[in-house]
């Protein structure tokens, strides 16, 4: 697969460097299942982080902050957590294979859901101040088999934590650590910073039986900012009805894949990474979301969703982000693309029913794609929550510029069960 988009211009204007680094307790709880309750909170809040002229803070009525506006990013500090925020979720995807060839693709995502703004005058350990989520799955293509695990807890270090100083989230086994964060959850940055392309960051994941372990190289990749307005990706046509979000959508990825009977293979590939936060609270007219990304052979990065109404139609606030080799990356707004399903698939286990199988279409790109899944039974059901949704491993093959393109991404499927608006509207924000 050619690279070049990762020397094109990626950010919608400049990234500043950062030399900075970026047995349970009770009120913790384990269990199995995937992508939690606030995994919809949160996913509707896809911050777009650039480099705005001017930047002014909007606080709710609790004091959070509120993405009203673009704010500049800077990198790697931005990478970390943003407490002043009420939800956030870094949020990883990819395909993978081992020595053996056999192919897989992995879902790690972890959430961080404020419940008070300011601390205690008197801090405590009975204090939940943030619940932390995650979200794990593992689809093995050679078996036909997907494995997911879920897990949430109060913040209570060492166990479950989202630290300010550094990229260094944890619930518990799952653990996404960055250079220079390896150390206490609170207080100084004890690890030696890495500000080089090479620093490596550490990804760990539980999913079923499986366990999942990767070095990522995120400075490998190009950085995606994406929203009409720079720093801004909106959710809905109200102020604060938004979040920043920035992706970092080429980084490559390797470890090693622990099996249930002891087996470890060696493993290798590339990974998506989403990192949004804000404090938005939902529109009541969002029932759900189709939301699909993709690097593809040519070097070209694409990513869309599409807000739905109840009448399944899209919401004027859907968009994407496309950037081609040689090109700046580009907003796409709702009439700049169209995704329509070919066909669907019930799942056997909840019933619901969900497309499966799309053509895209970016006209004025000359790009024009086939999107179809490579293990229709990606269904991810939560205990703890009881959200039921699809996200799953694609392959996607077609055309750009009159030259055949192709490649591995992940498309998200959310609201078919259950209404996203119905179910995580707060009472108040």
């Amino acid at each position: 697969m050619t690279r070049s988009a990762r020397n094109a211009q990626a950010h919608h204007s400049a990234v500043a460097p950062d030399s900075q680094p970026a047995a349970s307790p009770p009120g913790m709880r384990r269990s199995a299942g995937v992508h939690a309750g606030l995994a919809l909170v949160a996913a509707l809040m896809c911050l777009n982080l650039t480099n705005a002229q001017e930047y002014t803070p909007s606080l709710d009525e609790a004091g959070f902050l509120r993405a009203t506006s673009g704010r500049p990013l800077t990198l790697p500090a931005d990478h970390a957590a943003h407490p002043a925020t009420r939800t956030e979720w870094w949020y990883f995807t990819g395909p993978l294979s081992d020595e053996s060839g056999r192919r897989y693709g992995f879902q790690a995502t972890w959430f961080r859901r404020a419940l008070v703004r300011e601390p205690a005058e008197r801090e405590s350990p009975l204090l939940v101040r943030d619940v932390l989520m995650f979200h794990g799955a593992l689809t093995d293509l050679s078996s036909g088999r997907l494995l997911f695990s879920e897990a949430s807890s109060r913040a209570f270090p060492p166990w479950a934590w989202a630290s300010e100083d550094g990229l260094e989230v944890r619930v518990f086994e799952n653990v996404l650590s960055g250079p220079g964060s390896r150390s206490k959850p609170r207080g100084s940055r004890a690890g030696a910073p890495a500000s080089d392309d090479e620093a490596l960051t550490s990804l760990t994941l539980t999913a079923g039986e499986a366990t999942l372990e990767l070095e990522l190289t995120l400075g490998a990749s190009v950085v995606l900012n994406h929203g009409v307005e720079p720093g801004l990706s909106l959710k809905g046509s109200e102020p604060g009805q938004a979040s920043w979000y920035y992706s970092l959508p080429d980084i490559p990825a390797v470890g090693r894949l622990r099996m249930a009977d002891g087996e470890t293979r060696r493993v290798s590939g590339r990974a998506w990474m989403d990192h949004e936060f804000g404090s938005s609270q939902l529109d009541a007219e969002l029932v759900g979301w189709d939301w699909l990304s993709v690097v593809l052979d040519d070097g070209s990065v694409l990513m869309v969703y599409l807000l739905r109404d109840a009448e399944g139609l899209p919401q004027p606030a859907s968009s994407g982000t496309l950037l081609v080799p040689g090109s700046p990356a580009r907003h796409l707004a709702r009439g700049a693309f169209t995704l329509r399903a070919r066909s669907t698939w019930t799942s056997p286990d909840s019933g619901i029913s969900y497309p499966s199988g799309w053509t895209l279409e970016v006209p004025d790109a000359q790009l024009s794609l086939n999107v179809t899944p490579l293990l229709e039974a990606q269904e991810l059901q939560t205990r703890s929550t009881g959200v039921t949704y699809w996200e799953g491993l694609c392959r996607f093959t077609g055309q750009r510029a009159g030259a055949p393109v192709t490649g591995e991404g992940y498309v998200e499927l959310v609201g078919y069960g259950t209404s996203v608006a119905e179910r995580f509207t707060p009472t108040s924000k």
